[in-house]
């Protein structure tokens, strides 16, 4: 996870921005439809947003791949990977990267612990699976996480909606906090490694 942190913080440090890139990849000429490799969506304030139907691919497969293997395994990873690559490769505004981010994060992490609670459950000896599934299952953290989610689910449109933040400040405050965590992984992993 610490190399993935880094990798992505490396990734987005060092990759063309968005308006950097050359004209004839990101912007999206007048005339041109959704058969041509434009898509666009219209937000329900009327702002109108376009992007690329087919962006970068090969290495974006295999950080895609690696990002849904930690989903599965540890329940992370996959938001990480797959918000960067859309802003950059498929030169998708931040709003609609976003968005369609937390669609994949969370069709992937209800798949994910769908499949690990019922494992989980499964083994649990006496009792339904249902009993299984009650015992197994951390309602101590639901208890907060849930709250938090929707709280935070709220909030983070309505403050890109009044414009409080650009999209150069949340890309900033994302590659900081993927440095910071992939930090804080790679000091506890060579810690243990040490003892």
């Amino acid at each position: 996870y610490a190399t993935l942190m880094l990798g992505l913080t490396s990734y987005l440090l060092v990759s063309p921005r968005p308006e950097e890139i050359a004209k004839e990849e990101c912007d999206v000429p007048d005339g041109f439809d959704d058969k041509e490799g434009i898509r666009y969506k219209v937000a329900a304030n009327g702002v109108q947003f376009s992007y690329l139907v087919n962006g970068s691919k090969g290495s974006s497969i295999f950080a895609t791949l690696a990002g849904g293997s930690l989903t599965g395994l540890l329940g992370v990873g996959i938001g990480e990977v797959v918000l960067p690559q859309l802003i950059r490769g498929y030169c998708m505004p931040i709003p609609v990267a976003a968005g369609t981010s937390v669609a994949i994060v969370v069709t992937t992490a209800f798949t994910a612990a769908t499949v690990q609670f019922l494992t989980l459950a499964s083994s649990v000896e006496g009792g339904s699976l249902l009993d299984g599934l009650v015992s197994v299952v951390p309602w101590n953290l639901v208890v907060y996480t849930v709250p938090g989610v929707l709280l935070g689910g709220q909030l983070a449109p309505f403050l890109a909606s009044r414009g409080y933040f650009s999209d150069e400040d949340v890309e900033k405050f994302a590659i900081s906090l993927f440095a910071i965590v992939g930090i804080a992984f790679a000091t506890k992993a060579s810690s243990g490694f040490l003892s």
